[in-house]
């Protein structure tokens, strides 16, 4: 009995190691994360619409939220730093950068534009340190530099759309976010 008892409770033990182990490699292992799936959107220098009207067969975000208008800006950082830039309108705008493999590494709103532009420049650790060994001694940089843990990730826009009839102008501020090489 007590043989039994011992061999059960191993048995348990390996069981739930096993499925702690699965479930934290599934975002490794995954071929259809939302990395995967949006990478190619922005590769024209701006961010890229997400409905569910698309045709392009997109999966929505898991947040979606059908009072908001969520574009897409997919970003490589194995070429040099990118930069994004939005412009401030009317209705409220969030800019979200998602690192590959999950979570947020950075977020800002429109409230922290400057003359109605927000503007910052995504880069590696490494090319941070290239661009400060760059910089003149004793000026500031002049520009919001962001790092990333990972060469790949997600720029993620959304606006507000508190009316219906703003739906349009949303979208318009939400593909107008322009994201490219830094110079």
């Amino acid at each position: 009995m007590r043989r039994l008892l011992l061999t059960t409770i191993a048995g348990v033990v390996l069981a739930a190691i096993v499925h702690i182990v699965a479930i934290l490699l599934i975002p490794v292992l995954s071929a259809s994360d939302a990395n995967t799936a949006y990478r190619m959107l922005g590769a024209n220098g701006r961010a890229e619409l997400i409905s569910a009207r698309d045709g392009r067969g997109l999966p929505l975000p898991r947040e979606s939220d059908p009072a908001t208008v969520t574009a897409v800006c997919g970003y490589d950082l194995t070429a040099g730093p990118m930069r994004v830039v939005a412009r401030a309108g009317t209705l409220p705008l969030g800019l979200t950068l998602h690192r590959r493999g999950g979570g947020v590494a950075y977020a800002i709103t429109d409230r922290a534009a400057i003359r109605g532009v927000v503007e910052f420049v995504v880069m590696t650790e490494e090319q941070r340190d290239e661009r400060i060994a760059r910089d003149e001694e004793g000026e500031a940089a002049r520009e919001l530099r962001v790092v990333s843990e990972t060469d790949q990730g997600l720029i993620v826009v959304r606006v507000l759309v508190p009316r219906p009839s703003d739906r349009a102008d949303a979208e318009a501020l939400a593909s107008g976010v322009a994201c490219g090489m830094a110079d």
